[in-house]
């Protein structure tokens, strides 16, 4: 036998464990890559101020134990306005809606036992609804009295 055929499978064989054992460490190092990117934006963001209604006043009307209060104003002059609520206030912070009216209302009336506007410090305010959500409430009305 010739010495050279001998040799052979055992240099397969660690050719063959050298690749090998090189394809194992070469894959578990980590490799790095980065990618930038750019562009230009023009963005344009406006925001809109919520008016509220103006020039509110209160008219009150007592008779027979009762008080019928109306309440006039200027429309708001902002944009997308859906509607305008009525706020009394009694004083120390506490406060009752009434109603929300249509955005093409300017003015309300309602009517409450006198003993209310008697024994509370009773005012009003209206406030600006918008179709995206913010408001805005007008000035007080001066103390409602029988």
């Amino acid at each position: 036998m010739n010495g050279r055929r001998t040799s052979t499978p055992v240099r397969r064989a660690a050719v063959l464990v050298l690749l090998t054992a090189g394809l194992v460490a070469g894959s578990s190092l980590p490799s790095w890559a980065t990618y930038s990117d750019s562009t230009a934006v023009t963005t344009t963001v406006a925001t809109d101020t919520v008016v509220p209604p103006a020039n509110l006043t209160a008219r009150t009307k007592c008779a027979g134990g009762d008080a019928t209060v109306t309440l006039n104003w200027s429309a708001s002059t902002s944009s997308r306005v859906s509607g305008y609520r009525i706020r009394v206030h009694f004083g120390g912070g506490a406060y009752q809606d009434q109603t929300t009216l249509a955005a093409t209302a300017t003015t309300w009336q309602g009517t409450t036992p006198d003993f209310y506007v008697n024994n509370y410090t009773m005012t009003f305010t209206v406030w600006t609804l918008t179709n995206y959500g913010w408001t805005a409430e007008s000035a007080p009305t001066a103390r409602i009295l029988c």
